[in-house]
């Protein structure tokens, strides 16, 4: 096991690991999903019957213990109504993430805006239930 001198350190190692890289985007994509299900005022059971499975496979999927394929992520995102898309970057961009901006209603504003730490922490807190 690697010894670290400084959280900097253990950091800058994970941003390399394909292990932490693979979990760290399942878990933007679910947390995008959720938010999406929410914003389309969606259930669980809703969106499994429509992609023709069970409200449980639909809580495996948040978990993050789904195994996904492009054509299961694509299924789910357009059960709801929506599109997938993917942007890639280098890695010498920061923040490459953007996320659409929700007025409270059922329509997006045309404003796109990148999020915040704070975003990020409240997302995974609501995500994980706390």
């Amino acid at each position: 096991m690697t010894e670290y001198n400084s959280f900097s350190d253990l950091w800058a190692d994970l941003e390399n690991d394909q292990e932490y890289l693979t979990e760290k985007n399942i878990l933007k994509f679910t947390l995008q999903l959720h938010q999406f299900m929410e914003h389309r005022g969606i259930s669980k059971k809703e969106l499994a019957e429509q992609i023709g499975s069970s409200q449980a496979y639909i809580t495996k999927v948040f978990k993050g213990n789904a195994n996904f394929t492009i054509a299961t992520m694509t299924k789910l995102v357009h059960a709801m109504g929506g599109r997938l898309t993917f942007h890639v970057t280098g890695k010498e961009e920061k923040n490459p993430t953007w996320f659409r901006k929700y007025d409270g209603k059922k329509s997006a504003s045309s404003q796109w805006t990148k999020p915040t730490k704070s975003d990020y922490q409240t997302d995974m807190l609501e995500h994980l239930g706390a």
